[in-house]
C-alpha cells in the first residue's frame, strides 16, 4: 500500500491521497479518489486489502459500506464478485433466503474458513455454469470461473513452481548446448587441436568445451611426438572416454581417445532411437506403400502433347462436358488411363448420348480400335 509524504499530494491527473489513514476494502480507492475508474478497473485484481483478524466482519447487509470484503484479499476482481458469491453460496447449498441479511460476502468467508471447502468446491459443475452465463449474456468465463475457487481456497497464493537447484549438467546445457544425450562416453564427435605437447594435445569441440587427447590415446601405436598424428587446427574424430564437470571450480572437460580401432568400432549403438513400443508397424507399412502407388500415380500421369486439333487432355467426364455444346458426331481425342500407349475417343452420338473407345498402339503411327 502506497501513503502520500505530504498532506495533499497528486499521484495522477484527477486523483489525490490524504496522508495517514487505513484501507478498508477496495471500493474506497474510488470513493477517497486516489485512482480514477479506469485505472482501478485495471489494477483492482492486484490491490490486496489484507484482512484484520481483530476487526469484527459486519454482517448486515444494511451496514456502512466500509467495512472489510474477504474477496479484497484475493486475485477476483471487483466486477466478479457476484459469481464468487455464487459459487460459495452453491458450494454451502445455501439459498438466497439463507444470506438474505447478511453481508453479501458473508457466504465467501464461511466457505474459506469451511474445514471441506475444497471438496465443496470441487463438487460445483463448472462447465455446466458457464454454458448457461455464455447462453444467457454471452459472457464467456470458463477460465473466470477457475480463478475463482483457487482464489477462494487459497487467496493470493503462489503459483510460481519451487526454483529447482541447478545441477553440473543443468549448468553445462546452458553454458554450451550440450546434453548426456550428446555428450556421453561411446559417442564419437568431431574435435579440433589447439595445442601440442609431448604428452597430450588440448582439443576444443564444437559447443566450445575444452577437450583432452592423452599421447597413449592418439593413435594405435604410441607416437614419438603429437605432431606426427595431429596438428595444430586440424579436425580429427575421437570417441569421448569421460566428461568431467566440477562447477564449483568453473570446469568443463571431455577426454577422448582418437585410435583408429577405437573410432573405427563406430557409435551407431549409442545414436540408435529405440522404437516407441506402441507403434504400428503395420499400418506404417501400408502408409509407406500408399505413399509410394500415390507418388508412382503422379509421375505416370504425364501429360500427353498430341498435335491434333480435336486432342485434349480430358477425362470421360470433362469430354462429355465438353461436347455437350457441340454438334452430333464431334468427337474428343484424350489420354487413357491404361498407359501412354493407350488412347481414348469420345464422340457424341446424340444429345445426353456419347460413346468411348479406346485405341491400343501396336506401332509408332497406328492404332487400332479395342
Amino acid at each position: 500500500m502506497l501513503f502520500c509524504s505530504s498532506a495533499t499530494r497528486p499521484i495522477a491527473e484527477g486523483t489525490c491521497c490524504v496522508k495517514g489513514g487505513n484501507l478498508v476494502n477496495r471500493d474506497q480507492f474510488i470513493k477517497g479518489s486516489l485512482l480514477t475508474t479506469k485505472i482501478f478497473l485495471n489494477a483492482a485484481g492486484f490491490l490486496r486489502i489484507s484482512q484484520d483478524s481483530d476487526m469484527r466482519a459486519v454482517k448486515n447487509r444494511h451496514a456502512d459500506d466500509d467495512v472489510q470484503d474477504p474477496l479484497d484479499d484475493t486475485r477476483i476482481h471487483p466486477e466478479d464478485y457476484e459469481l464468487a458469491r455464487k459459487m460459495a453460496t452453491d458450494a454451502l447449498e445455501l439459498d438466497e433466503e439463507d444470506v438474505h441479511d447478511e453481508h453479501p460476502s458473508h457466504v465467501v468467508s464461511l466457505i474459506m474458513q469451511d474445514e471441506d471447502n475444497e471438496k465443496k468446491l470441487n463438487e460445483l459443475n463448472l462447465d455446466e455454469f458457464a454454458v448457461n452465463m455464455f447462453e444467457a449474456n454471452e459472457d464467456r468465463k470458463r477460465h473466470t470461473l477457475n480463478v475463482i475457487r483457487a482464489e477462494l481456497l487459497k487467496p493470493f497464493s503462489e503459483q510460481r513452481a519451487t526454483f529447482p537447484t541447478l545441477g553440473d549438467w543443468d549448468i553445462l546445457t546452458m553454458l554450451s548446448g550440450e546434453t548426456p544425450r550428446t555428450l556421453r562416453p561411446g559417442l564419437i564427435i568431431s574435435v579440433q587441436g589447439t595445442r601440442l605437447t609431448a604428452n597430450f594435445v588440448n582439443v576444443r569441440l564444437d559447443s566450445g568445451i575444452e577437450g583432452m587427447i592423452n599421447a597413449q590415446y592418439l593413435a594405435d601405436h604410441a607416437p614419438a611426438t603429437a605432431g606426427d598424428v595431429v596438428k595444430k587446427g586440424q579436425s580429427i574424430p575421437g570417441i569421448v572416454i569421460q566428461v568431467k564437470i566440477d562447477p564449483a571450480q568453473d570446469q568443463f572437460f571431455v577426454e577422448l581417445s582418437s585410435r583408429s580401432a577405437d573410432v573405427a568400432a563406430g557409435d551407431m549403438n549409442f545414436r540408435r532411437v529405440k522404437h516407441d513400443d506402441n507403434w504400428n508397424h503395420q499400418q506404417y507399412d501400408r502408409d509407406l506403400d500408399m505413399q509410394a502407388r500415390k507418388k508412382r500415380a503422379e509421375v505416370d500421369k504425364t501429360r500427353r502433347v498430341v498435335k491434333h486439333p480435336n486432342f485434349h487432355n480430358f477425362n470421360s467426364n470433362q469430354a462429355e462436358a465438353y461436347l455437350d455444346k457441340q454438334q452430333r458426331g464431334d468427337v474428343v481425342i484424350r489420354p487413357s488411363s491404361k498407359g501412354i500407349d493407350h488412347l481414348a475417343v469420345t464422340w457424341k452420338v446424340d444429345d445426353k448420348l456419347y460413346q468411348h473407345i479406346g485405341l491400343r498402339c501396336y506401332s509408332k503411327k497406328n492404332y487400332f480400335v479395342y
